[in-house]
């Protein structure tokens, strides 16, 4: 399509507007991400508030359709950029986008013999082993084409069922379990970038956003202004001379006001958006969960508050590490008491899973085949009671209601997708699980992608339900939840292997929360290991708030951990983030987690990406630190995720650089006698997270990378009148850089120590940052 089309469509839209601010007939629909060549199907009805609604498609463009609530796209006859799409809903009219994000088409090349059977997978298809078959031809060399998002993607290919690198590729990467993946970087196929709009200015009912020009200083076309998915009325947009606008918000109470824009080279510009809280932007005195800060606690590791429940499994097969260390709920209420929360400036705690456990040890199905116990929560046996180990229905509900009395909010993990072999649901309703064999004569364990997703499982003694095939066993497991929030009044849950359960499942728990809590935001944030639009699949109104952000995690975490740290390409890892979730989002930003190798190993050189962090865990662990920079080195990184739009979880440990390896390593009993440097650390933390909590910027403010190069990064956070700037140094040397902030201020004063910083006569701020560390800037106007 040409631009002057495109521009003919933008004008013809501008017809369409309408003022409805306070319709609540759907929930925002974010714009829909095509990939150029690809068919896509997007379903409205995650997004569709009433029931039996009918929709209507008014404008009609090229390969796309309506069919009952599913949108369906053909992007093959379409350029990149953005297309308009107006639909009725039960008669009133809303907009919706499409934006077409360009690909690049590669071939794959694999030298193979006569009768091989070869497929390529990677992060490109969530990593199905049998869905991209290769195709043969002359002197055995398979070959096959695929259309790629222009980035750096990880892949393997599948030889006759073993999976193996290209031979043909020197540049690979650990894949986080011991093995290896291969690298194709098509970066330097990204087209230029349009500029962005960033929120300058709140004055009365007035919101100003400025338009930042790209280096091409390219104008901007057109402004979409809409509350969720209405157009405001002309009349309450003022687009001004520079190419900013002004939106007047007088008459709107709360709602997403979402600014789109296309520039005179047909690019779409990424969407800013403000949350609308009681006739004004959302603010960090407002009770959102946007402001919280979470603690995963492991329960069974963080303190032993009543040795009258220690009860370990005896087993000589047993390593410590495997077995109950004798952490409780008691523990946790006592360490809350003791302020240990309260002074680490957190806001929400994550309990580990509570329902009880077997009572036994098991022996895993994977070589070498240790002996674990439930000591983590994973392997229920009762839906409805709570593990002895970690005390008493009483000993939780004290704790909730002390933390709850302390304004600290509190999120239970939730474990659906399977249950041990002795649960109660295993022996009354065996048909709500699926086999374990698989008609080709594989068990199926740890398959976790392709066509076995929703059925492996984790374990001979782990079955998973098969929810495609009992309707009833949603309907269970739903009103187990439900029991829970009900009887304890948790305010949400970690939702454990997300990707592993069916959406059918999600939307039932979901519909049912907000049925019976119609004025509680249940916070519902799930674990999915996979590719971002996998991971986003399963965050909508109709389902989960939130997922973790590994992405950003697994691109980021050897920049921090390096002791040569390169944020070059940083940049580019936030630009693509914030097309996936959104300028503004609820993800959950780690620097480590139970399932990972803890941060600290990795900054201190003790252990490394292609580690199997299991056998270190019993063979070889980690020592303690041995070099003080690591400590600095996950303040840098907590610095960073604290800048991030989403929500930051800390794990357990992690504010004193605790050392651990993989599970089990990565779950020792956690320690409160402190050396000097841990309380420094914690003393950091506890100094960041007040931050993040006071200045909303941190979390809703529009993210700009001022520099990053080698082993310096300045990002910028703008939120109308608030601007902060975080500057993070992760080498041994003092550094001074001059940095340049597209607004004007008077003056950059330190929020970490008594530094002030005014503009040179070209506006430049001359920022020092001292080895190894962070700095917090607040402009001053």
């Amino acid at each position: 399509m040409s631009n002057d089309k495109k521009v003919i469509i933008f004008l013809l839209f501008l017809l369409f507007s309408c003022e409805n601010e306070k319709t609540r007939k759907i929930y925002s629909i974010p714009v829909i991400e095509v990939l150029q060549g690809s068919k896509k199907s997007f379903n409205l009805d995650k997004y569709i508030i009433a029931d039996n609604s009918s929709i209507y498609l008014l404008n009609h463009t090229q390969g796309i359709s309506i069919n009952g609530y599913q949108i369906n796209i053909d992007s093959d006859g379409l350029d990149p950029g953005l297309y308009p799409l107006n639909i009725l809903v039960d008669g009133e009219k809303f907009e919706v986008y499409l934006r077409v994000e360009k690909m690049i088409s590669h071939k794959f090349h694999y030298q193979g013999q006569e009768g091989d059977d070869i497929y390529v997978m990677g992060g490109f298809n969530d990593w199905s082993r049998d869905k991209l078959k290769m195709e043969s031809r002359p002197d055995n060399k398979y070959e096959k084409t695929i259309f790629m998002e222009p980035r750096r993607h990880e892949y393997k290919f599948v030889v006759n069922g073993e999976e193996l690198i290209d031979p043909e590729n020197d540049v690979f990467v650990s894949n986080n379990i011991g093995g290896w993946n291969s690298i194709l970087d098509l970066s330097d196929s990204v087209s230029s970038e349009p500029g962005v709009l960033v929120k300058a200015n709140h004055s009365g009912n007035w919101l100003t956003y400025r338009y930042l020009p790209p280096d091409d200083d390219s104008k901007v076309l057109d402004w979409i202004v809409l509350l969720d998915n209405s157009r405001l009325h002309p009349d309450k947009t003022d687009p001004l001379g520079d190419g900013g606008i002004k939106i007047n918000i007088r008459s709107i109470d709360e709602g997403l006001l979402r600014i789109l824009g296309v520039d005179t080279e047909g690019r779409p510009i990424l969407e800013n958006q403000t949350i609308i809280f009681n006739g004004s932007p959302l603010k960090s005195s407002d009770k959102s969960w946007y402001f919280e800060i979470v603690y995963n606690v492991m329960i069974d590791r963080f303190f032993d508050g009543d040795r009258n429940n220690n009860k370990p499994i005896k087993d000589s097969k047993l390593h410590p590490l495997a077995n109950f260390n004798g952490g409780d709920l008691v523990g946790v209420k006592t360490k809350a008491e003791e302020k240990y929360f309260e002074d680490l400036n957190i806001s929400s705690i994550w309990l580990s899973p509570i329902q009880e456990q077997t009572d036994t040890s098991w022996v895993e199905w994977v070589s070498p085949n240790h002996s674990f116990t439930g000591y983590h929560g994973y392997w229920p046996v009762k839906p409805r009671s709570i593990e002895k180990r970690f005390g008493s229905s009483d000993d939780l509900k004290k704790l909730i209601e002390y933390l709850h009395k302390n304004e600290i909010r509190v999120l239970l993990d939730f474990v659906s997708n399977h249950v041990h072999q002795d649960h109660i649901y295993t022996k009354n309703n065996p048909e709500w699980f699926g086999e374990i064999q698989l008609p080709d004569g594989r068990k199926n364990i740890r398959l976790w992608d392709g066509d076995t997703r929703l059925t492996t499982w984790f374990d001979e003694f782990l079955p998973s339900f098969d929810y495609s095939k009992s309707p009833e066993a949603i309907t269970q497991v739903v009103n187990d939840a439900i029991w829970w929030v009900k009887t304890y009044n948790i305010d949400g849950f970690r939702q454990d292997a997300v990707k592993h359960v069916p959406h059918e499942f999600w939307i039932s728990l979901t519909r049912q929360l907000k049925k019976e809590f119609p004025d509680r935001h249940l916070y519902q944030i799930g674990e999915t290991f996979g590719s971002n639009d996998l991971i986003g699949s399963y965050v909508n109104p109709s389902e989960l708030d939130a997922q973790f952000n590994f992405d950003i995690y697994f691109n980021v975490r050897d920049k921090f951990a390096s002791d040569q740290s390169n944020f070059n390409g940083i940049k580019k890892i936030l630009h693509r983030n914030r097309k996936k979730f959104g300028p503004i989002n609820l993800m959950g930003n780690i620097t480590s987690s139970h399932d990972q190798l803890r941060f600290s190993a990795y900054a201190d050189g003790q252990i490394n990406f292609s580690d199997n962090g299991t056998e270190r865990s019993f063979n070889d662990p980690v020592k303690p630190i041995t070099n003080e920079n690591t400590y600095n080195k996950l303040a840098n990184f907590h610095a960073f995720n604290l800048s991030l739009p989403g929500i930051p979880i800390i794990y357990y440990g992690e504010e004193i650089a605790f050392m651990g390896e993989g599970d089990p390593g990565n779950r020792r009993m956690m320690r409160f006698e402190l050396n000097d440097k841990e309380k420094e650390l914690k003393n950091i933390f506890s100094e960041l997270n007040l931050l993040r909590r006071n200045y909303s910027s941190l979390a809703l403010g529009d993210l700009l990378v001022l520099h990053s190069e080698g082993p310096h990064l300045i990002v910028c956070k703008i939120y109308f009148d608030e601007i902060i700037v975080v500057a993070i140094n992760n080498s041994g040397s003092s550094v001074s850089l001059p940095i340049q902030i597209p607004m004007k201020i008077k003056k950059l004063n330190s929020l970490i120590n008594n530094s002030h910083y005014s503009p040179d006569s070209s506006s430049f701020f001359k920022v020092e940052i001292e080895p190894y560390s962070n700095d917090f800037l607040h402009a001053e106007f």
